[in-house]
């Protein structure tokens, strides 16, 4: 018995698991997932254990400020220095005098930078007592203060003295009698916040609701939008993202504290932790593990050039045969020699041509039949239409004849009589043939000319063609059942009177036939049911809608998909109705 063949797919498996895949998997698995997941994890836990640090340092500031202020929020001699009446300036020294409260907070707390009351009434002015003016009293800062009423917001402000900027804590304070006394500014340390932040080896920020910096090693940055805290809006609490910062990949800590008895405000720790910068060395130790790789790789480079010299010249005549019956020749006669996966591919693709040749051969004489059999029908509709007049225009135009006739003896009798047969005889004599424009035009005329002889006073018209559109033909009849649909459906059951704005467009690279009324309009849900059927080429019509249904399957048929019919419509309004067409001149 002979060897069995060995196949293809094993060779190639074989030497692919045993040269490539295996080290790759290996090196790879080493390399990416140990290397970069435990350097990356132990940056982020540090970066985590130092955001709690920070966190938990400025909630101490925040705690010890706020309780400053609930002490001289709720502080009489306060209350008792601004409700007093002084006589005199020396009487307002004394006051200011007995009253070194803010003094001694400034030098027990470190965390205040400074405190000032912005007061109501008008009294001298020191470091600590300002008197809140009209420029003052419109700052945002001063109107947020006074619409929280006693309750606490932190500003980003300047110092009213020296201009500079700080993180603050903003309270209203009131009277005895529940009057507002004025409101009351405590200034955080910038160098107390430094401390949060000292030591931290990665780029840290501490933000105000999001929106502002107010503190950073860094001073540039200060008072400025967080950008990288703008694109992520949505998130609350403290998270991890990856974001983008300065043209570089990073991940992004953020830690959110909400003030002790802050009404809405929240403090973000931010840090950056650029991931090039971290992941440095496991790059270094990457690239060595890629030369070990490619090592690899250049063996089995060599080994599989060897194997595939052996089956080179099956593997050509296979894909120059693929070509072939790519390009449309399905005439297949020369053999292929072997027994393993890739001769055999090549007798089923013999097998297969063989197959689509008998297919194509019944499909195209199908499909022969099958268009010859949609023209005939399509060119049948178009006989339909082309000979259908309506009963109801033509017995309302007799009507209409009759009762000048009685009425008048007038001898527009005879003209209208005329216009009526022009417009049948020319509705009659139209071929399925394009006709110049002009015809179209005529024969909408005539019809309008009718129809405003009967509907008298209560109807006019107005047909409108632009420059350039005469010398271009169109196919008969795609204008007058969109006029006549107008007038049925859109005027007949209107009191008032009515009006129809014929207009022809010399557009860019089309026509564009707008045919607009001011009738009854059309509901929507009805007139999405007429836009369904109209672009149904299977629909049946029932005689009612044959009209519309058929030119918008003509223009479709001749013209293309890019053409047609578009309807708008506001009941009680009125309705316009466009075509498209192409310009053509034969």
């Amino acid at each position: 018995m002979g060897r069995l063949p060995l196949k293809v797919s094993h060779k190639l498996l074989g030497i692919y698991l045993i040269v490539t895949a295996i080290p790759i998997l290996l090196v790879g698995a080493y390399l990416n997932y140990s290397t970069r997941e435990i350097v990356l994890t132990n940056v982020l836990n540090e970066v985590e254990t130092n955001a709690d640090k920070m966190e938990m340092r400025l909630n101490t500031i925040f705690n010890r400020v706020t309780n400053t202020s609930d002490l001289l929020y709720i502080n009489d001699n306060l209350k008792t220095l601004l409700s007093n009446k002084y006589e005199t300036l020396l009487d307002v020294y004394n006051a200011y005098n007995q009253y070194p409260v803010f003094d001694e907070f400034i030098k027990y707390y470190d965390e205040i930078e400074n405190i000032q009351f912005f007061m109501n009434k008008k009294m001298i002015t020191d470091s600590y007592f300002i008197y809140a003016d009209r420029s003052i009293r419109s700052k945002s800062w001063y109107k947020e203060a006074v619409k929280n009423r006693g309750k606490i917001s932190w500003e980003y402000m300047k110092e009213h003295w020296t201009n500079k900027d700080y993180l603050t804590l903003t309270r209203s304070v009131f009277g005895n009698s529940n009057e507002q006394l004025g409101v009351l500014v405590i200034y955080i340390s910038p160098d107390i916040l430094a401390t949060v932040i000292e030591g931290e080896p990665y780029n840290t920020f501490i933000t105000l609701d999001k929106e502002l910096v107010v503190y950073h090693k860094d001073s540039f940055y200060l008072g400025k939008k967080p950008l990288f805290l703008k694109r992520n809006l949505g998130q609350s609490g403290n998270y991890l993202i990856d974001t983008w910062y300065q043209e570089q990949d990073v991940k992004l800590s953020v830690h959110e504290i909400i003030p002790e008895k802050a009404l809405e405000n929240t403090i973000q720790i931010s840090t950056i932790i650029p991931i090039e910068e971290i992941m440095e060395e496991p790059n270094h130790i990457f690239t060595r593990g890629f030369l070990i790789t490619a090592g690899a790789l250049l063996v089995s480079i060599i080994l599989i050039g060897i194997f595939i010299r052996s089956f080179y010249q099956r593997i050509e005549q296979l894909r120059k045969t693929m070509f072939q019956v790519a390009k449309g020749n399905f005439q297949i006669t020369k053999p292929m020699k072997g027994s393993d996966e890739i001769s055999q591919v090549y007798r089923d693709l013999v097998t297969t041509t063989k197959g689509v040749r008998k297919i194509i051969d019944e499909v195209y004489i199908h499909k022969i039949r099958e268009e010859t059999w949609k023209r005939k029908q399509k060119e049948m509709d178009f006989k339909m239409l082309a000979s259908q007049i309506n009963p109801h225009f033509l017995y309302n135009t007799l009507d209409t004849i009759r009762m000048k006739a009685l009425m008048n003896n007038d001898p527009e009798v005879a003209g209208i009589i005329k216009m009526l047969s022009k417009m049948m005889r020319s509705a009659l004599e139209r071929t399925d043939r394009p006709v110049p424009i002009m015809e179209e035009i005529q024969l909408i005329d005539h019809y309008l000319e009718i129809q405003q002889l009967r509907f008298g006073d209560r109807f006019t018209y107005q047909i409108n063609v632009e420059q350039g559109i005469l010398p271009y033909k169109i196919f008969p009849l795609l204008i007058q059942p969109i006029v006549e649909n107008a007038v049925i459906h859109g005027l007949e059951n209107k009191e008032d009177a009515g009006f129809i704005h014929v207009s022809i467009m010399n557009e860019a690279h089309y026509i564009k036939i707008e045919v607009k009324d001011n009738g009854v309009g059309i509901r929507k849900n009805h007139l999405y049911q007429i836009r369904e059927f109209m672009e149904n080429g299977e629909y049946q019509s029932d005689g009612n809608r044959i009209g519309l249904h058929n030119v918008q399957q003509r223009i479709k048929l001749y013209y293309g998909e890019a053409f047609g019919i578009e309807i708008e419509s506001i009941f009680g309004l009125g309705t316009t109705m466009a075509i498209k067409l192409p310009k053509r001149i034969e």
